[in-house]
């Protein structure tokens, strides 16, 4: 299942050099999403979710894939996970600017890049 972490820049830093985070909250379409939500596809219905996850973020959201075995309940838009989150799992970065409502999307292999040019600001 695709999931969205929306973390805080140190949080993507220790993520990061960890290789594990403990979520507080993962956002995910789960089946109450989806069933609420019938107009949306896919695509749509992970879009939205990203964008839920990024509005209560401190700008910053990991997608990354979720084992259904390591998801021990389902409620309206996120999932309580039974482990750690593992780094091996995430696919993207995401930034979010609240200015324009977007996100700017980067692959897993720019993001050890991208932190640096951060922490050089």
């Amino acid at each position: 299942m695709r999931a969205y972490l929306p973390m805080t820049l140190d949080q993507v830093k220790d993520f990061y050099a960890q290789k594990n985070f403990t979520p507080e909250i993962v956002y995910a379409p789960t089946i109450k999403f989806i069933t609420e939500n019938p107009d949306l596809d896919e695509e749509e219905a992970e879009y939205e979710v990203s964008m839920i996850a990024a509005r209560n973020s401190g700008g910053y959201v990991i997608a990354l894939e979720i084992a259904e075995k390591l998801i021990s309940q389902h409620l309206e838009e996120s999932v309580v996970l039974t482990e750690k989150i593992l780094w091996d799992n995430v696919e993207a970065l995401f930034v979010y600017d609240s200015t324009e409502d977007e996100l700017t999307w980067y692959a897993t292999q720019e993001i050890g890049d991208f932190l640096n040019i951060s922490e050089s600001k």
